[in-house]
């Protein structure tokens, strides 16, 4: 029923499925839903000039109504008309996981450009197309957004697309229409359980990067040392599967003969990939997985070493283990670590490089998976010598609730609770003698703080700085 024909007599300037941004001209589409024909009203309000919907309009709105038989394909089909099927002109890559996504996709894109292609970029911390950065609210924006970028990238002379896919983004269909030549698989460990509820189907949603988006002829590159990544490996019938262990599993298609870590980075011996050490100043196991899944991928799709290494010497990703702060004495390190797993990862990573006392700043985010906030808890307890247990985004939740619930996982008393982000960070900077280091987990790159609903300017890099004068 939607066609080009239909776009011009209707005189369609743009597709909107939400109608707090629906702007004069657009068309609508009204999501199967509780209050579907309110929000339909608030977008002709606004000046959308037709809605698509699946059920019979009500009265008032009959005029403007385009009945279909199923919304989300009708969006689809009219994402590749309006924007002019723009992910048919680009090679598109992707990769999944808990932790990990945001450093690969930095290195993917890094790798591309040294190839001498152009590449944009679809992430946690931003867009990019070419050297153009643009600021990020989603790991995988909505299906619309997406193909509006796609084609701005493609009308940028962009060859290849490089994309974070998140769970939520995979399970609804965000990414329809797409089929990647690549797809990347870090790790699965405890997450988003407020939104998937059972680490089956979070597993599940992941799992149709590989099984519903990825090319016949795609490849697929998976890091077997998760359980999940082994099992995902194991289930996937793609013909061209790479399997990625940095602890060396006897039938690793790639594996390192040695890693050495040090705090000026990582020092790979990896024959399948090169005669070479291959060297980055990326530092942590956890780099490493990310250095060795990016390495294998560069490999199996025929890029140059040279432009593999290029990437991995100039490599700096924004909240990622990020040294803000090192007099030479006293370190500190902004990270992005939200998850149990990653903060255990950041913190030991951090202890294998410390000389003296190691502390952590760090919080849970309100309205989000509350069973990880006693185990990151413990984690922090057992793995840091001393915590300052605080705010991370509280959203529309009390810290104090939040904080409570993240204190039920600690048994001793190497920890301080206080409630204000910025008061921690301060006196935590204070704390720190000669060798030691501090951790400041959970926002990373982001330069706001959720309370309730309203983001307020919060940047725990300009706090490190101003206290360690």
């Amino acid at each position: 029923m939607l066609s080009e024909a239909l776009f011009k007599n209707l005189g369609v300037k743009g597709l909107c499925d939400d109608s707090r941004k629906a702007t004069a001209g657009d068309l609508f589409f009204a999501l199967p839903g509780e209050g579907s024909f309110d929000f339909a009203r608030s977008a002709l309000s606004k000046g959308a000039i037709a809605i698509v919907g699946e059920c019979e309009a009500p009265l008032d709105l009959a005029s403007k109504w385009i009945q279909v038989k199923n919304v989300k394909d009708a969006r689809l089909e009219a994402a590749k008309i309006f924007f002019k099927d723009p992910f048919s002109k680009l090679i598109v890559h992707a990769v999944t996981g808990t932790n990990g996504k945001t450093t690969s996709a930095f290195l993917m894109e890094s790798v591309l450009r040294g190839e001498g292609r152009k590449a944009a970029l679809v992430g946690t911390i931003c867009k990019k197309i070419g050297d153009k950065v643009i600021s990020s609210n989603l790991t995988t924006p909505g299906l619309l957004e997406l193909h509006a970028f796609a084609a701005e990238a493609a009308l940028a002379g962009c060859t290849d697309f490089v994309m974070e896919a998140s769970s939520h983004s995979l399970d609804q269909g965000r990414v329809a229409g797409i089929a990647y030549k690549s797809a990347l698989f870090s790790n699965l460990t405890e997450d988003h359980l407020d939104y998937h509820k059972t680490m089956e189907a979070y597993f599940e949603a992941k799992k149709l990067l590989f099984t519903k988006y990825l090319a016949q002829d795609g490849v697929a590159v998976i890091n077997i040392d998760d359980a999940y990544g082994k099992r995902l490996f194991n289930e996937i019938s793609v013909a061209d599967k790479v399997s990625v262990s940095r602890l060396g599993a006897d039938f690793a298609d790639v594996k390192p003969a040695s890693v050495k870590s040090s705090e000026d980075g990582l020092v790979l011996d990896v024959p399948s990939i090169s005669s070479r050490p291959i060297e980055t100043p990326l530092v942590g196991d956890f780099n490493a997985d990310n250095v060795l899944l990016v390495a294998a991928w560069a490999h199996a799709m025929h890029f140059s070493e040279e432009a593999l290494r290029t990437a991995l010497s100039t490599i700096m990703v924004p909240g990622r283990f990020e040294m803000v702060f090192n007099d030479g004495n006293r370190r500190v390190i902004v990270d992005y670590a939200h998850t149990p797993d990653a903060l255990e990862r950041v913190l030991r990573t951090a202890r294998s490089l410390c000389k003296g006392k190691l502390s952590v700043v760090f919080g849970c985010g309100g309205d989000r998976d509350r069973n990880k906030r006693h185990i990151m808890g413990a984690i922090a307890e057992r793995e840091a010598d001393f915590a300052w247990v605080t705010s991370d985004n509280p959203r529309t939740e009390k810290p104090e609730d939040i904080i409570a619930e993240i204190v039920s996982g600690m048994t001793s008393k190497n920890f301080e609770v206080i409630v204000s982000r910025e008061e921690a960070i301060a006196k935590a900077c204070h704390a720190m003698q000669r060798g030691d280091f501090l951790v400041v987990a959970g926002k990373g790159h982001e330069n706001y703080q959720i309370v309730g609903k309203v983001k307020h300017h919060f940047d725990d890099h300009e706090i490190v700085l101003r206290e360690m004068k």
